[in-house]
């Protein structure tokens, strides 16, 4: 249990071996410690090292022989407080970098559900809670829980509007028009919505069903502006709802008809339609005569299907991407929808089994969804937490071949080795890589600098700083290690990226 405390408290293995090892020995030799814990004598000099620094192992030399021993554990609790201060400060000085700090959070399950739908009650009496599209679930538990929320929801005197999928049982329609401060219909078209919407303020869930239902969470006043603008639409009036793969190919090439070369359409959540080949077939062709005919697209692609994206237009006639453009949608979880925007018209392409095309001609409509798209293209900084999303960007600084570091300390191959082997594998494919570290000193003979392509320079002073900056390709990263899940702060500014890297070389090139 003491190895498991120790370690969500941010201390390595070794550290953790070696502190506790000198409590069952007392005052002694680093060789006896060596004998103890069974570790390399290089790995308990280095932890020892740490634990020094952090005050919670006193060394005496005598004689020119090193003794070790433990200093009160009490000393734990004030380099925790330290290690939060520190988190704050970062935290305000983060904020102030980037206004927007997009809060994304992933729920797994019927408790996932909760806890996100939870979230809406922290709002202030007065503003609307929106759903569209049912939860579909219907489960004993959910219905009990449903009940209990919609109480604690009038007592905050919170609104609620919801809009269901027509085939949704009309009893559970008239209860919610029962409630205080609640109004309910149906969606004014025939289609099953593959995922739910429901949003607040600032606030937007997106939510999966299925046996195990998975819910996103994103704080974005530009989302639920947008998805709001959205709901009132169809609160408000009929749209147009096609079906099938005919639809798809359509309405696509209804909005290529209407544009002249030169012009440009954007897509909002661009995906590569789940696989299904009939669809691949109809973009391979669209994009050729889209190509062809010079019309500009500017995509917002989610990752998984961002690849793919840009080697169709490639093989479609556009390898120099004069008319293709497209970034990475990271902002949002990835969903089977995306977003078509041209001149004053939009239209939402809802994949599946049988593909749906949402179209409506309302300018003010095209206006809320193109500032949104503006907001997240031009957006040049993130905020971003998690082991996953280090790992994916460390695999995108293996395809840029050369990565440079100030102060990496193998944190991550430390606290994540089933995912670093994944890197590590991609690493020793691709000809050319190279990592550069600037680092302390007693980084020594960690394995991060035994690559055969990393090249270390021991030039940074020793730290007790829990940041790393990363510098590949076009971007930095900010990441701190303050807390048990990375804190990413990535950023595209070309004076910031220009800053850090000129930093780095400072760094590199002294003596």
């Amino acid at each position: 249990m003491l190895e498991i405390q120790l370690k969500q408290l941010g201390f390595s293995k070794n550290e953790i071996k070696v502190y506790l090892a000198l409590f069952d020995i007392g005052k002694c030799k680093a060789g006896q410690i060596i004998e103890n814990t069974g570790l390399h004598r290089n790995l308990v000099y280095t932890a020892l090292e740490e634990l020094v620094n952090k005050g919670l192992v006193a060394k005496v030399l005598k004689n020119g022989i090193a003794t070790f021993f433990v200093n009160s554990p009490e000393l734990i609790l004030s380099m925790v407080e330290e290690q939060k201060n520190i988190a704050q400060e970062i935290v305000d000085t983060l904020k102030k970098k980037n206004e927007v700090v997009r809060d994304i959070v992933v729920y797994e399950g019927e408790e996932g559900i909760k806890r996100s739908r939870n979230r809406a009650l922290q709002y202030d009496a007065g503003e609307t809670l929106y759903v569209l599209g049912s939860q579909a679930s219907s489960t004993p538990e959910m219905e009990r829980y449903w009940r209990q929320f919609h109480l604690k929801r009038e007592k905050q005197g919170i609104n609620f509007k919801m809009m269901y999928e027509s085939g949704v049982n009309q009893a559970d329609l008239e209860w919610r028009n029962t409630l205080k401060l609640s109004e309910a219909k149906y969606l004014p078209v025939q289609i099953d919505f593959p995922v739910w919407f429901a949003f607040i303020k600032d606030y937007l869930e997106i939510g999966i069903p299925g046996d195990d239902p998975l819910t996103f969470g994103l704080r974005s006043k530009e989302a639920v502006a947008a998805f709001k603008q959205f709901f009132n639409y169809f609160w408000n009036q009929e749209v147009t709802v096609e079906n099938g793969f005919g639809a798809l190919e359509k309405n696509i090439y209804a909005m290529l008809s209407e544009l002249k070369s030169g012009e440009e359409y954007f897509v909002l959540g661009a995906s590569v339609g789940q696989g299904d080949e009939r669809v691949q077939k109809i973009y391979d062709r669209y994009h050729g005569d889209r190509i062809k005919k010079g019309v500009v697209v500017n995509m917002l692609a989610y990752k998984d299907g961002f690849k793919k994206i840009m080697d169709r237009f490639a093989y479609s006639g556009d390898p120099d991407l004069k008319v293709s453009h497209a970034k990475e949608f990271i902002s949002a979880p990835p969903i089977p929808m995306q977003i078509n925007i041209y001149k004053d018209k939009t239209f939402f392409i809802v994949y599946g089994d049988d593909p749906a095309v949402i179209s409506f001609k309302r300018p003010e409509i095209a206006q809320v969804f193109k500032n949104y798209f503006d907001s997240q293209w031009n957006q040049e900084t993130q905020i971003l937490k998690g082991r996953e999303a280090l790992k994916d960007l460390w695999l995108e600084g293996v395809d840029c071949k050369e990565m440079r570091w100030i102060g990496a300390r193998g944190y991550f191959m430390d606290a994540f080795p089933e995912l670093f082997k994944e890197i590590e594998i991609k690493a020793r494919k691709t000809k050319g890589v190279v990592w550069k570290n600037v680092v302390e000193e007693n980084v020594k003979g960690h394995p991060i600098t035994k690559f055969p392509w990393a090249q270390t320079k021991y030039n940074l002073p020793k730290t007790k700083n829990p940041i790393v900056i990363w510098l590949f390709g076009s971007k930095v990263l900010i990441v701190n290690w303050a807390e048990k899940e990375p804190i990413i702060f990535c950023s595209t500014n070309k004076t910031l990226v220009q800053s850090y890297s000129d930093y780095f070389d400072e760094l590199w090139e002294r003596k």
